[in-house]
């Protein structure tokens, strides 16, 4: 089956990749580590040529990479649980975005000490760049509501809430029991807005941008999903 483009462009806005690579595709300066690394998004334009489509759905899944490198910063943890069907329609979208160049756009650099810890697998955050062994996606979207929610959860909130969603220590990532605080109203409100219960934004910000950026992606049932599986953990 081909994938839907547009469809595409919804799901890849709720699980970050235009985060990352910006809304054009070309690639951006993320985050850096004094001393560590300096971390630059790839430019997806440019980049796609090097995948076929089996290729891409490897690369979200399991983290395969056309030459073997580690795509370090890319939560591939939680990309494991995208269905044949979202993965299928995140490539039409890449497929179909108008190629950029970027040529200010900086390869990623990373210390020595951290290239031999990627290389003998000691680097933090590795885990998030491996897929759990014997994942099995779906091949859609469930349409149950718990069982849709808890899609969600694990396709759009373990990228910084933890593959367990009890969160980390921290005001960026608490554990999302929280969402059990929040009435339906407000909850609806966070997902569009970045307003959290308080009235106020998150407390480092990072919250509210994703709920003002990413999650007005989803429909309103998706975010009455979501919900209803928070609520029942």
């Amino acid at each position: 089956p081909v994938g839907d483009p547009v469809e595409g462009l919804r799901v890849a806005t709720r699980v970050g990749c235009n985060g990352c690579h910006g809304a054009d595709g070309a690639g951006k300066q993320l985050w850096e580590e004094e001393g560590k690394f300096k971390l630059y998004s790839a430019n997806l334009t440019e980049k796609r040529a090097l995948y076929d489509d089996p290729g891409i759905e490897a690369l979200l899944r399991q983290g395969r990479t056309h030459d073997g490198h580690v795509p370090y910063g890319m939560p591939i943890q939680m990309y494991q649980h995208l269905s044949d069907r979202e993965v299928r329609d995140i490539t039409a979208w890449l497929r179909s975005i108008p190629a950029v160049a970027h040529p200010e756009l900086k390869p990623s650099w990373f210390s020595d000490e951290l290239k031999r810890q990627i290389e003998d697998g000691s680097a933090p955050y590795l885990d998030d760049m491996r897929p759990d062994p014997g994942n099995l996606p779906p091949a859609e979207p469930p349409t149950e509501t718990l069982a849709l929610g808890k899609h969600l959860a694990m396709t759009s909130c373990t990228e910084c809430h933890g593959r367990d969603l009890n969160g980390f220590s921290g005001e960026d990532a608490p554990s999302l029991v929280v969402a059990k605080a929040y009435s339906n109203e407000n909850f609806m409100r966070l997902m569009r807005t970045g307003i959290t219960a308080t009235g106020k934004a998150s407390a480092s910000g990072l919250m509210t941008q994703i709920g003002s950026k990413r999650m007005p992606s989803m429909t309103d049932d998706e975010v009455r999903a979501l919900k209803a599986y928070l609520d029942s953990r």
